[in-house]
């Protein structure tokens, strides 16, 4: 039988780096006219070192490696990025997040996927601002969210009587920031954008949960999906 050529998470990261160092990628973020071996190899390094700080220092399995892999390869296929795909790369989102066996157990208290078994599809299902890990189900607007696992689809939340029900806007009367919408927190009662969309700092203060921040910047804007080029700041893990 030949090795796993994802055992390891040097393995995998640098399976990574040649999945996300596509011909586009390299191309775009270099500026060049034509892609050398120079460039790629560039690329893989930066892109090698940066898969390594995605993953925790235990529990990494490559039972899924292959399935993230291949997520990667696409997203960077074309040399755009939209918000899935910004999620997948960036902050290990879907399917990216079913790498590590955490030490809590189902039903255990949790604050992120990466502590919970994920090899078995729990994730850190959050319910009033309360996460748990359990297998998630994803329930549509109006029906009943009571289940352990149940997860109102994007834009709703579990409502005090157990239903989702759509998120609350800008504006909006709250009681937690788990009741708005994305992008927004409860400040004051009312749901109000954790940042200008013109000066974003991190995906999640968006609404799009993408900030565009131009390289050797610490602040960008609010958009729905990334062109990459010389200037954008994702582009200095690509080179």
């Amino acid at each position: 039988m030949e090795p796993d050529p994802n055992a390891t998470v040097s393995g995998f990261c640098g399976n990574w780096a040649k999945a996300a160092c596509s011909d586009s990628a390299v191309l775009a973020c270099s500026g060049a006219d034509k892609v050398d071996a120079s460039l790629t190899d560039h690329c893989v390094l930066s892109q090698r070192d940066f898969c390594e700080t995605l993953l925790p220092a235990k529990g990494y399995s490559s039972q899924f490696a292959t399935q993230c892999l291949n997520a990667v390869k696409a997203a960077y296929s074309d040399g755009k990025l939209d918000a899935n795909e910004i999620a997948t790369v960036r902050h290990r989102g879907a399917p990216c997040n079913h790498l590590i066996k955490g030490a809590q157990e189902a039903g255990d208290l949790c604050s992120s996927d990466d502590e919970c078994d994920t090899l078995k599809n729990y994730l850190c299902v959050f319910k009033s601002g309360e996460g748990r890990c359990q297998i998630p189900t994803l329930v549509d607007a109006g029906k009943s969210c009571s289940a352990l696992g149940a997860t109102c689809s994007t834009g709703y939340y579990c409502g005090v009587d157990e239903a989702c029900v759509e998120s609350k806007g800008e504006g909006d009367k709250c009681t937690d920031s788990f009741q708005c919408d994305t992008g927004l927190e409860c400040t004051a009662s009312k749901c109000v954008a954790r940042k200008d969309p013109a000066s974003c700092t991190q995906d999640t203060d968006c609404p799009s949960n993408v900030c565009d921040i131009p390289a050797m910047s610490d602040s960008g804007g609010c958009v729905s999906k990334i062109t990459l080029a010389f200037s954008t700041g994702i582009c200095e893990d690509l080179r």
